[in-house]
C-alpha cells in the first residue's frame, strides 16, 4: 500500500497541482482506501486522501484522465510534440513511447514532425510530404535502369510542361555501394529520392553514351546540324559549343550552341542539349548528358563516390553511298554535360561529380567509311574529351569542354575532298541546395565543372 501511496503522488506531481476535494466530490464518501485513485472527473484525476475519509483532486490538463489505468496520462494518447530537435511521440496509453531526432529542427503545423525539405522544381515541390512506402534501396552489384520503365519509377512519373517527364524513383533511404555502379538511360529525367541518408559510395552514371541521350537530355536543342561541307557544332550549356570545321577553316561553320540559361533559374529540371540533326541522313549529334536530381528529405546526399553526367560523342562524317560513287557528309557536334542536382537537410561531396561536354566526330575522305565519334564526356578535371579521328584525310573532331577548358573547333579536312570535324560540347551544370543557415560540405576530389553558388531551400 505504502508504494501505491508513494506512484499516485509522483502522478500527482507530474500531472498538475493537488487540490482539496471541491464541490464535484462525490457525496456522502465515509471512508475510501487512502492515496488509491477514485474517479476520473473530465480531466481531474480524484484520489483519496491520506487519512481515507475523503478525496483531493489532481488536474490532468491536456494529457487528460486515463480511467482504465487509474492516473493521470503523461502526454496525449497517440499524440506527438515538439522536443529540443525532436518529436516526442505518445502511445495509446498515455505514456511516451519513442523519441524521433530531427536533423534540422521538428515543427508542430499541421501536427508535430520533423522539418523537411521543400524541394525546388515546381514539379517535386510535395515529392517529401508522404514518407517512402518501401525502406531502402542498395545497389549492390552492377546494375542498369531505364527510366522509361514504370516499374523502376517507385515514386511515380512527374510530368513537366516545358521539360521531360521525371522517373521518381522513392526510398526509405538510398546508397550505391563502394565499387558498383549504376548506369542509368531513358527518355525520362532522373530523380532519387530518400526520406534519410542518400550515398553515392560507388559510381552513379548519368552521361550520354554517343548519340543516345542521357537521361531527360537533349530537351534543348543548341549547335547547328553537320552538311557535306560544315562539320556539325557542339551544344551549349555553361559555355558557348564549338562551331564545326568547313572544307576552309577550322571552326569555319561558326554553328557552335550558344551559351545556355542556368538550369536553377528554369521552371522545368532539364539535362544537357544535343546539337541539331539532320532530317533524313547524315552524321548523329552527340547526346545531351543526363538531368538527375538527388534529394535526401530529412537527411544528408553524400556523394563519396563519382557521378557522371557527360555529354556524348558527337557521330563521325559518313559516305551516303554505299558501294561505287561517294557522297560524304561532315562529322556532327558532341552533346553537351548535363545537369546533376543535389538537395538535402545536408550536402556533402567529397567524391568527383562531372558533367563534362562531348567530342565531335571525325570527318571522312574515304569512299564507304566513317569517321570515328568523339568521345564522351571524361572522368576528369585536367584531360577533355578527344575528337573523333578522322577516316583519311577528314577534318579531326574538336574537344569537348572541362573544368578550365572550353570546347574546341572542328578541323577542317587535309584535303579538299574531305569532310570536316564537328565541334565540342560545352560542361553542364553541377548545383546544390541546402535550407537556410545550413552550409553544404564541398570538397570534391573533382569536380568539372565547378559547382554553382549554394542555393537555399524552404522547409515544411
Amino acid at each position: 500500500m505504502r508504494q501505491v501511496a508513494v506512484l499516485l503522488l509522483l502522478a500527482a506531481a507530474a500531472c498538475g497541482k493537488v487540490k482539496e476535494a471541491g464541490p464535484d466530490a462525490p457525496p456522502n464518501i465515509d471512508s475510501c482506501a487512502a492515496n488509491q485513485f477514485v474517479d476520473c472527473v473530465g480531466t481531474v484525476a480524484r484520489i483519496c486522501d491520506g487519512a481515507g475519509t475523503g478525496t483531493t483532486d489532481m488536474e490532468c490538463g491536456a494529457p487528460g484522465c486515463n480511467m482504465g489505468a487509474g492516473r493521470c496520462n503523461a502526454c496525449v494518447p497517440d499524440g506527438a510534440t515538439c522536443g529540443t530537435n525532436t518529436v516526442e511521440h505518445c502511445g495509446p496509453d498515455g505514456l511516451n513511447a519513442s523519441t524521433e531526432t530531427c536533423s534540422i529542427g521538428c515543427t508542430e503545423t499541421p501536427t508535430a514532425h520533423c522539418t523537411y525539405i521543400e524541394p525546388s522544381y515546381t514539379a517535386l515541390a510535395d515529392i517529401c510530404d508522404a514518407p517512402a512506402v518501401m525502406p531502402a534501396l542498395t545497389i549492390s552489384t552492377n546494375q542498369s535502369f531505364d527510366t522509361a520503365s514504370d516499374l523502376i519509377c517507385t515514386g511515380g512519373v512527374v510530368t513537366q510542361a516545358s521539360g521531360p517527364p521525371i522517373c521518381v524513383v522513392r526510398f526509405g533511404a538510398i546508397k550505391i555501394d563502394a565499387a558498383r555502379t549504376l548506369t542509368v538511360q531513358g527518355v525520362r529525367a532522373l530523380a532519387l529520392v530518400a526520406d534519410r541518408d542518400l550515398v553515392i559510395a560507388g559510381t552513379l552514371d548519368v552521361g550520354a553514351d554517343g548519340t543516345t541521350n542521357g537521361p531527360g537530355g537533349g530537351t534543348l536543342v543548341s549547335g547547328g546540324v553537320s552538311t557535306d561541307s560544315k562539320g556539325g557544332g557542339g551544344a551549349g550549356a555553361k559555355t558557348a559549343g564549338a562551331p564545326g570545321g568547313t572544307d576552309a577553316a577550322a571552326g569555319g561553320a561558326a554553328n557552335g550552341g550558344g551559351v545556355g540559361t542556368d538550369p536553377a533559374n528554369l521552371v522545368s529540371f532539364v539535362g544537357g542539349s544535343r546539337p541539331a540533326n539532320p532530317m533524313i541522313l547524315g552524321s548523329i549529334s552527340g547526346g545531351g548528358g543526363g538531368a538527375a536530381i538527388l534529394i535526401s528529405c530529412r537527411g544528408q546526399v553524400s556523394v563519396t563516390g563519382v557521378i557522371d553526367a557527360g555529354g556524348g560523342g558527337g557521330g563521325g562524317g559518313r559516305d551516303l553511298v554505299f558501294g561505287a560513287g561517294t557522297s560524304l557528309v561532315s562529322a556532327a557536334g558532341g552533346g553537351a554535360g548535363g545537369n546533376v542536382v543535389l538537395q538535402g537537410a545536408a550536402v556533402s561531396v567529397t567524391g568527383s561529380v562531372f558533367a563534362n561536354g562531348g567530342a565531335g566526330g571525325g570527318g571522312t575522305s574515304v569512299d564507304d567509311q566513317d569517321g570515328l565519334r568523339g568521345d564522351d564526356g571524361s572522368r576528369s578535371t585536367t584531360s577533355s574529351a578527344v575528337g573523333g579521328t578522322p577516316a583519311g584525310n577528314g577534318g579531326s573532331g574538336g574537344s569537348g569542354g572541362r573544368l578550365g577548358a572550353t570546347p574546341t573547333a572542328g578541323n577542317m579536312p587535309a584535303v579538299a575532298a574531305g569532310t570536316a570535324g564537328g565541334g565540342g560540347g560545352s560542361t553542364g551544370f553541377l548545383q546544390t541546395y541546402t535550407p537556410m543557415g545550413v552550409a553544404p560540405t564541398l570538397t570534391p576530389a573533382a569536380a568539372s565543372p565547378g559547382f554553382q553558388p549554394n542555393l537555399k531551400l524552404s522547409t515544411r
